[in-house]
């Protein structure tokens, strides 16, 4: 991914830290817009595109989880959104159904921003063609009708980064897995990795990043989740 053409808006309330990101960026060949709430990065969102925004997540007048829920109910276009704060202020189902797309804690490295901004600025068929990686632990097999037959009964739900699915079993977060999703109807079969986001036992859901898919079915899952009518990274629910 070339920064030369990317435009990010650095929205922090602590005006050195505000400056110390623009410096790492503006290195990367990045433009950098700078806001020191949600409100003031609203204005600067209504006057051009911006490819992705750093937010903090505290701050006062308008925090970075309000900033982010209206800037995806512009309708104009959807930045990605990555989170910065010292706090545990977000919930990873929440955040990642908000649309935000990684969370990262104060003090941030350099190294760990410029990849995970390189990361969300990747396009699905690109970063998902990665070889998969090596996991110790089973693939999920899970065993459906159509897309559409699956999501009407609640049991899949595609967002921009991941999907939200419903079983039984409780998986460790920020564990890696491989799955298979066999669209049986569609006559598709998804194989795939991801990462396991966040799981809740007794709602029967966990949320999980795409990280690989299969080349048979990569650009199909791409599509899907390009043309996801959601703003959600992965969506909190069914």
């Amino acid at each position: 991914m070339q920064f030369k053409d990317v435009t990010v808006l650095v929205v922090d309330d602590e005006p050195r830290f505000c400056e110390i990101l623009r410096e790492w960026l503006e290195r990367e060949g990045c433009t950098v817009l700078a806001a020191e709430n949600g409100r003031r990065a609203l204005e600067l969102l209504q006057q051009g595109e911006v490819s992705a925004m750093v937010t903090d997540v505290r701050m006062p007048v308008m925090d970075g989880a309000e900033l982010v829920k209206r800037a995806k109910a512009m309708g104009k276009y959807t930045p990605a959104a990555v989170a910065i704060s010292g706090f545990s202020d977000l919930a990873p189902r929440e955040a990642y159904d908000l649309g935000v797309e990684a969370q990262l804690s104060k003090p941030v490295e350099r190294k760990v921003l410029v990849a995970t901004l390189r990361r969300t600025l990747t396009p699905r068929e690109e970063l998902w063609a990665d070889p998969f990686a090596p996991t110790s632990l089973p693939d999920t097999m899970v065993e459906l009708g159509s897309l559409r037959t699956a999501e009407q009964h609640k049991q899949i739900t595609f967002g921009r980064g991941g999907f939200c699915f419903r079983s039984g079993v409780r998986f460790q977060e920020d564990a890696s897995i491989g799955f298979e999703l066999n669209f049986a109807d569609d006559r598709r079969l998804v194989s795939g990795q991801g990462v396991v986001r966040w799981s809740v036992a007794k709602e029967r859901l966990t949320g999980i990043e795409i990280t690989h898919v299969s080349a048979p079915a990569r650009d199909w899952v791409a599509a899907i989740a390009s043309s996801n009518q959601t703003v959600s990274f992965i969506p909190r629910s069914t």
